[in-house]
């Protein structure tokens, strides 16, 4: 049987073309099976290299045979990228290339033996078919039945090529198709017969198996998605919703149903705004028009109704979809429940604005509120008044009863404010017991005086507390503003000036604020600049006044005054240091400095064996607040080894008035007991009565120099010298009188029973390096003459 070569080569080529073909087409169709284009590149170019093999009669020329096997094994080369590219690897166009280039470069060499020809293009092609197998087999990410069944083809194929390449059979010696033996294609001929049309099916069958398993993937993926969102959405504490582009609410989810107990129906267009707070509707229904309007997200916070009847904090948020001419396709939104939220914010909010213990609005409340009445107070053309008040004996009832006893006084006392002032005032807490009352529209002064009096009567009657009944009374300082406004610090820096002002004058008293009181203030404020510089300095030192014995004219010791020497005034009087003993820290500073002086000047003086008596110091109100001053001086006398008997403190009436009296008691009871002599100063000018005598351990009264100066032209103020001489021989107290200047002065002193004199008679103030030639010249036989 014999058959036409170029008819069976045109019907080959046409059956494997028409291969090709339909692959290509499938890959036109979906683009996702990228191996279907390589695959029909195989298949069109194998044909093609048998056509072109079998052009012309007779046996092909070698260069129709080069360039006819170039293209086949280019085909087997695209049969191994489409295997790749089937399992999603990088197609290796280098080992694409070189089974052809291996062939072109190896035809130049053997192309006149037919057998070495053979063995080349089968081991070749044999590979292609080879790596294909192995590539579907060992790399597919997943294994399906038709890829199963292209590796046994493959195999099939490599096994052919390698077996014929092995044993240089030609195609007719193996099948008796002498037709074929003749032309350089029955290798591919066998190909196109047996394998072609049946590979072509097969990689159909897989890139069909594929794509429905990518799409049964993408499926359960969508599904799952779905889940996915309808989980998410149930779950989720935030209600979906969506509206159209005017803002009318299309859909709502039926958790909003549930929150409000409203249907859907009645939710949609703007049926929702039914379920909110009547308070909360005109503001959330405004910004949901104008964020319309203006095509902006939305985020506002309000109350709604809930289907029990009561009421949550919700915030709403939305924002449009815009399609692609950038009109508003819809608008999707939220609603968030932030209850607990809005309350933990309120009640922050509320921490921040008030006082723990009062419940009163705070400082920071009070500087806030201030600061808008008196805004509104000047766009109105009104006035506002201030008040600030503070508990006088609130020390003693904390000292006396407890921390919890002053507590519940300062809550006592705050209700009583309450009940004592308008609702439109405010009450606030500032710190400690001290406590401001704003006063919006005030038409005068009188009406901050009527309020601030209606306090203080009040705190005249006892406040009713579980440890029983207390009393404070209360100072309180006032101010008003200007009509041409004022700042809402200043405004407080001038009902602070009046309340010192007032607690300095005494207590339980109400100022208002006036322009001198500022000047006082600056006054102080220089003081206490000065004092600082003078204690950073070491410019503070002592001067000594002599005192002595008006019987015997006997040097009986020294006062030591504090002085300060200026740069260049030189020395400084201590009117001008007044204020910063009303310091609390610079006080005691001052008093510390002159103690180290003295105590350092005294324990000189006794090296020199000098005979300089008993050295009295001052002490302030704010020495005696130190609950350890007298061990501190007892160890200072003791470290410089000084007895205590030659060291006085004096003090003056106010350490008796002072808030410590119980303090200020004991420790001049330890300074008496130590040794140290104790002086009452300036008695007869202040507010001490005559049970402080007996209740203090007072070793000395010193009769103030007001009473001495016209001692011997005033009767009253003689009566006074006489009757407080009386009291001191009654109590056994010695007396001094201060401010001696004439002989008569110290004639009617002595005559009256005065022990001692201090005065400019006898010395002026003089510094330490004086002393010792003063003592020395000292001569109390002349000076006793001189008295008489």
């Amino acid at each position: 049987m014999t058959f036409d070569p170029r008819t069976l080569a045109a019907a080959f080529v046409l059956l494997a073309s028409m291969l090709g073909a339909l692959l290509l087409f499938a890959w036109a169709h979906n683009r996702k099976i990228q191996a279907l284009a390589w695959w029909g590149a195989a298949f069109c170019l194998i044909p093609l290299g048998i056509g072109i093999a079998n052009l012309g009669k007779g046996l092909p020329s070698h260069l129709n045979l080069a360039v006819a096997h170039t293209f086949a094994v280019a085909g087997y080369g695209a049969l191994y990228a489409g295997c790749r590219a089937f399992n999603g690897r990088a197609v290796l166009l280098p080992v694409i290339i070189l089974g052809p280039a291996v062939w072109l470069v190896a035809f130049a060499l053997i192309h006149e033996s037919f057998a070495a020809r053979l063995v080349l293009l089968s081991l070749i092609n044999g590979g292609y078919a080879a790596l294909s197998a192995r590539e579907l087999w060992k790399h597919a990410p997943r294994s399906l039945a038709s890829q199963r069944a292209a590796v046994v083809l493959l195999l099939i194929l490599a096994g052919f090529n390698f077996v014929r390449g092995t044993l240089s059979l030609s195609l007719s010696s193996i099948f008796w198709l002498d037709a074929f033996a003749s032309r350089w294609s029955t290798e591919i001929a066998l190909f196109l017969v047996v394998y072609a049309p049946a590979l072509a099916f097969i990689f159909l069958s897989m890139a069909k198996e594929r794509l429905e398993l990518d799409y049964r993937k993408t499926e359960q993926a969508l599904r799952e998605s779905e889940e996915h969102y309808r989980y998410s959405v149930e779950f989720n504490p935030q209600i979906p919703w969506t509206a159209d582009p005017q803002g009318n609410i299309s859909n709502v989810s039926p958790r909003w149903c549930q929150l409000t107990g409203m249907s859907v129906e009645e939710a949609l267009g703007e049926g929702w705004t039914k379920a909110l707070h009547p308070d909360d509707y005109p503001g959330a229904a405004q910004q949901w028009t104008d964020a319309v309007a203006s095509r902006s997200p939305l985020d506002v916070e309000y109350r709604v109704c809930l289907a029990d009847g009561g009421y949550r904090w919700v915030r709403a948020r939305a924002t449009p979809r815009t399609g692609e001419d950038d009109s508003i396709i819809c608008w999707y939104g939220t609603v968030e429940d932030i209850h607990d939220q809005k309350l933990a914010e309120e009640r922050l909010r509320w921490a921040a604005y008030h006082d723990d213990l009062t419940g009163l609005p705070n400082r920071r409340y009070f500087q806030e509120c201030l600061q808008q009445t008196l805004e509104h107070a000047e766009h109105a053309g009104g006035r506002v008044g201030l008040l600030i008040t503070d508990l006088d004996d609130f020390k003693q009832i904390n000292d006396r009863f407890g921390h919890d006893a002053g507590d519940e006084f300062l809550i006592a006392f705050g209700d009583e404010l309450i009940g004592l002032i308008r609702p439109t005032n405010t009450i606030a807490r500032l710190g400690g017991d001290e406590f401001a009352i704003i006063l919006p529209d005030v038409g005068a002064v009188d009406d901050i005086v009527a309020v601030a009096s209606a306090i203080q009567a009040r705190m005249r009657e006892p406040l009713r507390l579980s440890t029983g009944t207390q009393r404070s009374r209360t100072s309180i300082g006032g101010a008003i503003s200007g009509s041409l406004g004022t700042s809402a610090d200043e405004l407080l820096k001038q009902a602070d000036l009046a309340l010192y002002s007032c607690k300095a004058a005494g207590r339980g008293l109400f100022e208002m604020f006036s322009p001198a009181m500022r000047d006082e203030a600056q006054k102080r404020a220089s003081a206490l600049e000065v004092a600082r510089q003078a204690v950073a300095l070491d410019r503070i030192e002592p001067f000594y006044q002599p005192k002595v014995d008006l019987d015997s004219g006997r040097l009986t010791g020294f006062e030591a005054l504090l002085r300060w020497r200026h740069p260049r005034l030189g020395v400084q009087l201590p009117e001008t240091l007044a204020h910063a003993f009303e310091d609390p820290e610079l006080g005691i500073t001052l008093g510390n400095c002159m103690l180290a002086r003295v105590i350092s000047d005294m324990r000189r003086w006794l090296d020199m064996d000098l005979p300089f008596g008993r050295i009295s110091i001052n002490a302030s109100s704010a020495d005696f607040r130190q609950a350890d001053y007298a061990q501190r001086l007892l160890t200072c006398l003791r470290d410089a080894g000084i007895p205590p008997s030659l060291l006085g403190v004096e003090v003056t009436e106010t350490v008796f008035l002072d808030r410590n009296v119980e303090s200020a008691q004991k420790t001049l009871q330890a300074l008496s007991a130590g040794g140290i002599s104790i002086a009452l100063d300036d008695f007869g000018t202040g507010y001490a009565s005559l049970s402080h005598l007996k209740q203090f351990p007072v070793n000395v009264i010193k009769i103030d120099r007001a009473f001495v100066s016209d001692l011997m032209t005033d009767v009253g103020n003689a009566a006074i010298v006489k009757a407080v001489l009386r009291l001191g021989q009654s109590l056994g107290i010695r007396v001094i009188a201060e401010g001696v200047e004439t002989a008569g002065q110290v004639s009617f002193l002595r005559e009256h029973g005065c022990n001692l004199g201090q005065g400019y008679y006898f010395g002026r103030p003089m510094a330490a390096d004086d002393v010792v030639p003063f003592i020395r010249s000292w001569m109390p036989s002349g000076q006793a003459k001189a008295y008489h």
